[in-house]
């Protein structure tokens, strides 16, 4: 079963998709643009028969919601309309951090990072998922 997991931001979104088998997750090449994502996330829902999305929820380090988390499900709740089926939500704490982490180990400036982050951190947290479910 594929999983697409969603990196919430309100510029741009990171996404990661899994085989199809659900054990191995594969960051997009390209962020979704926030304002057009809601289509560009049905189009990859259709295309590459996805059954689960999981979307990061934001919480502080106590482990609390924020403005953003409100932001996110309704984000979620306008892809669940669209897609079908529910989202789920997981914790994306330090996902982010990990995968800057992960992009300068591998030299990249963080000029170059802007453009790949959101799907890396998209990429661990559906692999953390995956790794769990």
């Amino acid at each position: 079963m594929r999983v697409l997991a969603l990196d919430w931001g309100e510029v741009r979104i990171g996404a990661a998709i899994s085989d199809p088998t659900g054990e191995i997750a594969f960051p997009f090449e390209k962020f979704l643009d926030n304002k057009t994502g809601i289509e560009e996330i049905k189009k990859i829902v259709a295309e590459q028969d996805v059954k689960k999305i999981i979307i990061g929820r934001p919480t502080n380090l106590a482990g609390q919601e924020g403005v953003s988390s409100k932001k996110v499900e309704l984000f979620a709740s306008k892809i669940e309309k669209e897609v079908g089926f529910p989202v789920e939500f997981v914790d994306e704490r330090f996902t982010s951090v990990q995968a800057g982490k992960m992009l300068s180990a591998d030299g990249v400036s963080e000029q170059k990072q802007r453009a790949v982050k959101d799907n890396i951190a998209a990429q661990i947290m559906l692999q953390q998922y995956l790794n769990n479910n």
